[in-house]
């Protein structure tokens, strides 16, 4: 997801199936960043990862920064 624009995130986004949050019930959605890497990564979402690939996602986004 780095060096991409705000609108190739958001195409991805929407073609994902990934569990969307609202703060306060509406208002725009929001997305965990460990959603988004797992489904990137395993194609399923961090909740139904195994525990090598949460670790895996983990250690991405920690080396990322």
């Amino acid at each position: 997801m780095f060096n991409q624009d705000i609108e190739t995130i958001k195409r991805k986004l929407s073609k994902m199936n990934i569990k969307k949050r609202y703060i306060g019930g509406s208002g725009k959605p929001y997305f965990l960043g460990l959603d988004i890497h797992a489904f990137m990564l395993f194609n399923k979402p961090f909740n139904q990862c195994k525990r090598v690939e949460k670790d895996e996602v983990k250690e991405l986004i920690d080396y990322a920064v």
